[in-house]
């Protein structure tokens, strides 16, 4: 997945209609009712256009769907660092709601009691207690050190990289993972 290019996304049977929108073209806008509006290049604008990442894990923030609010593909944001500063504003600030996913920047304490593990830790949003059943269905790496936690009511945590985390943090992910 991390080696995806778009010319991969295209060559797939069910996106073989989808547009490559380029980010010189586009402009992203945020309108009265606070909804994201798409200004294309040909005077076209699509309003209160959904934003959905493609590879949320893999390759966050490297390409984008925008959608019609009926989720209809309107296209595909290849790299939204190339949009002008407001635009990509906008696309991260939607981005960011749209796959919600705190990232654990330390591991305060882990009790595992009859199968199910009660995590406390400190996220980039704050302190957060979850639980985790199962560790094989539950735990997974994606990529060398990182790791992808989902707790039993289906939310996601994410440690972007074992090896930064402080040493006792380490010590506790070794002996639950």
């Amino acid at each position: 997945m991390s080696g995806q290019t778009v010319e991969d996304i295209l060559s797939s049977p069910q996106n073989a209609e989808l547009v490559v929108l380029r980010p010189a073209d586009i402009r992203l806008r945020m309108n009265a009712q606070n909804q994201i509006e798409l200004h294309l290049a040909d005077g076209t604008v699509h309003t209160d256009v959904r934003v959905v990442p493609v590879f949320p894990i893999s390759r966050p923030n490297r390409f984008v769907y925008l959608r019609t609010p009926e989720n209809e593909d309107i296209g595909l944001i290849e790299n939204p660092r190339r949009l002008d500063r407001e635009s990509r504003e906008i696309l991260l600030r939607a981005l960011d709601q749209a796959y919600f996913m705190p990232r654990i920047t330390r591991i305060i304490r882990i009790d595992e009691r009859m199968g199910i593990a009660h995590w406390e830790v400190e996220t980039d949003r704050g302190w957060a207690a979850f639980d985790v059943v199962g560790r094989s269905e539950s735990i997974w790496y994606v990529g060398r050190n990182r790791v992808l936690i989902r707790d039993a009511d289906g939310n996601r945590y994410l440690i972007e990289d074992l090896t930064a985390l402080d040493k006792r943090s380490r010590r506790l992910a070794d002996l639950f993972m």
